[in-house]
């Protein structure tokens, strides 16, 4: 059941990406065509595509770590024993988690102040661009603790003993 939720929540994320980059090419299409072609730029779409941008990268860092896929050297811990390497994987994956816990917890703290804040071109609340680094890190957390779940099951299952 909660795997299923993780799975829709990832082609959700998936699928805003998408959407995200594409208007992001598009909007930055039609800018350069109303420079260079109309010398008329919009004032607008640089703001637009510079938040929108923001929001996909941390959707996106979302995704990669589900995947685990964020860059890391493996060098050392593939040559780790076994036992060993589980306990300094999770490691790893408790002290990501506490990075994230400090982002939700100073993104907090600094919302406020900045939802105050307008964009110069839209007038949006700052708020909203710096609310992607809350909701990014919540949902790392979520997969991340997947990820160790899945892991203590995997370690489990081979190793009864």
């Amino acid at each position: 059941m909660i795997k299923r939720i993780l799975d829709i929540l990832e082609f959700t994320l998936k699928i805003i990406c998408g959407v995200f980059i594409s208007v992001i090419v598009g909007i930055l299409f039609y800018a350069v065509v109303m420079r260079y072609v109309f010398h008329r730029p919009p004032s607008w779409s640089i703001e637009v595509s510079r938040y929108m941008f923001i929001w996909m990268v941390m959707l996106g860092a979302v995704l990669v770590t589900r995947e685990q896929s964020h860059v890391k050297i493996t060098f050392f811990t593939n040559l780790m024993p076994e036992k060993f390497r589980f306990f300094w994987l999770n490691f790893i994956r408790i002290m990501m988690i506490v990075c994230c816990w400090i982002i939700i917890k100073q993104g907090l703290i600094i919302h406020p102040i900045v939802a105050s804040a307008s964009s110069p071109c839209l007038g949006l609340s700052m708020g909203w661009v710096y609310l992607s680094t809350i909701v990014g890190s919540i949902l790392m957390i979520v997969y991340i603790l997947e990820v160790i779940a899945r892991s203590i099951i995997e370690h489990v299952r081979t190793n009864p003993s």
